[in-house]
C-alpha cells in the first residue's frame, strides 16, 4: 500500500452509531455485482472493489452483504461478491482471484483468520487495500482499516444485565456459536467472565449451536428436559435466540426465564422485542456501509483511522422504536455518519 493510514482508534459514540446505517440494495452473490445507477459526482464511480465472505447464509451476513451493495451503488461502483461456503481452502482461492483481477480495493469478513493468510498476502502482494470487518487478521497480513465492535466488553454488559435482572442470583443457560469464531469467543468470554465475579450466578447448561436456529431449538429441548430451574438464556446470535425461544414457548415455559440475542437486525427479532416475547438483542452492526465509506476514502489515497470501533448498545422494549418502524415494519437504517467515522 502506498499511504499508510495513521494508527487511530476511533470509537464513535451510541447517539452517532444510532445514525450510522446504510441503504438496503439488490443482493449478488459469486459473480460480479455492476452497478447500474452510478452518481457522476462520485469520485470513485466505476472502480471496482471485491467483496469477501467465508459463507452468507446468516441473516446478519445477509444484511452485511445488502449494506455494502447498496452503499457501493450510490457510489457508482462495481462490486465482485464471493462465498466461500464456509471452505477456507475456497475463500483463499477467492481472495486470490480478486488479487489476479486487480480489483481497486477489498472488503472482506472471515471467520477463519488463522487460514486465510495466504489469500490477503496476494492481495498485499499486488498493493492492494484491505478493509476487515469484524474479527480481525493474523499479524504478517496488512489491511488498510478495520471495523469491528468491542465485542468483549458488550459480553461484560451482557454479563451485568443477567446479573442485575436475576437480582445477583440465578441459573442461565449459555447457547454459543462457532468455536472457531473469534467474535464468538468473545461473546462467550466475556459474559461469563461477568457472572463468575458473582457467586450465586449460576450457568446450569451450554453448548455449541453454530450460529444456526434449529440446534438451538434442539439443544433448547435438552436443557428443559435437563433442568426444571432456568432463569435465562444467553444466546451468541438472535437466529439461536429464536431457536431457544421456540422451545421455551413450546414447553409452555416463557414465563420461567427470558432471553436474550446478538446482531439486532432480523425485522423477526425486533416484532419478538416489540410483543415481549424476547427480552432483547445486543447489536453488531453489519459494518457494510462504513466498508464502502472507508474503502472509497483509501482508493483515493485520502488517510483513514486504522482501527474503528462501534459501540453495541442493548435492544429493548425501551428503545425498540429507534430500530425498527413497526408501522412500517421494517429495519430503520439511518444514513452513514462520516464524522462518526473519524472520516
Amino acid at each position: 500500500m502506498t499511504d499508510q493510514p495513521r494508527n487511530r482508534l476511533i470509537r464513535p459514540s451510541r447517539r452517532s452509531f444510532l445514525r450510522a446505517g446504510a441503504g438496503i440494495g439488490a443482493a449478488a452473490l459469486a459473480s460480479p455485482y455492476v452497478i447500474g445507477s452510478a452518481r457522476a459526482q462520485s469520485p470513485v464511480a466505476g472502480k471496482t472493489i471485491g467483496f469477501s465472505q467465508s459463507y452468507a447464509t446468516d441473516e446478519w451476513l445477509r444484511a452485511q452483504r445488502e449494506d455494502v451493495h447498496g452503499t457501493a451503488e450510490k457510489k457508482g461502483l462495481e462490486v465482485i461478491t464471493t462465498d466461500a461456503r464456509e471452505n477456507p481452502a475456497q475463500e483463499i482461492r477467492n481472495l486470490e482471484d480478486l488479487a489476479v483481477r486487480g480489483v481497486d480495493a477489498v472488503i472482506m469478513i472471515t471467520y477463519y483468520p488463522e487460514a486465510v493468510g495466504p489469500g490477503v498476502q496476494a492481495l498485499n502482494r499486488r498493493g492492494i487495500p484491505v478493509i476487515v470487518m469484524s474479527s480481525a487478521l493474523n499479524e504478517g497480513q496488512d489491511y488498510a482499516a478495520h471495523l469491528a465492535a468491542d465485542t468483549y466488553g458488550t459480553a461484560q454488559q451482557a454479563g451485568a444485565y443477567y446479573i442485575d435482572r436475576m437480582g445477583g442470583a440465578g441459573k442461565s443457560v449459555h447457547i454459543m456459536g462457532r468455536p472457531g469464531s473469534l467474535v464468538s469467543q468473545a461473546r462467550g468470554n466475556g459474559w461469563k467472565d461477568a457472572l463468575n465475579e458473582v457467586p450465586e450466578m449460576e450457568i446450569v447448561a451450554e453448548a455449541i449451536a453454530n450460529y444456526s436456529r434449529s440446534e438451538a431449538l434442539q439443544m433448547m429441548e435438552d436443557f428443559l428436559r435437563a433442568n426444571q430451574e432456568i432463569d435465562g438464556v444467553y444466546c451468541h446470535n438472535d437466529n439461536m435466540a429464536k431457536g431457544a425461544l421456540q422451545a421455551i414457548e413450546e414447553a409452555e415455559r416463557q414465563d420461567e426465564m427470558f432471553v436474550t440475542g446478538f446482531d439486532g437486525i432480523a425485522v423477526e427479532t425486533f416484532q419478538m422485542i416489540k410483543s415481549g416475547r424476547l427480552a432483547g438483542t445486543f447489536v453488531y452492526p453489519t459494518f457494510g456501509a462504513e466498508a464502502v465509506e472507508v474503502a472509497s476514502r483509501v482508493m483515493q489515497g485520502q488517510d483513514v483511522p486504522k482501527e474503528i470501533i462501534f459501540p453495541s448498545p442493548m435492544i429493548n422494549q425501551d428503545n425498540i422504536d429507534q430500530f425498527y418502524d413497526a408501522e412500517a415494519n421494517k429495519r430503520l437504517v439511518p444514513e452513514v455518519d462520516l464524522e462518526a467515522l473519524g472520516l
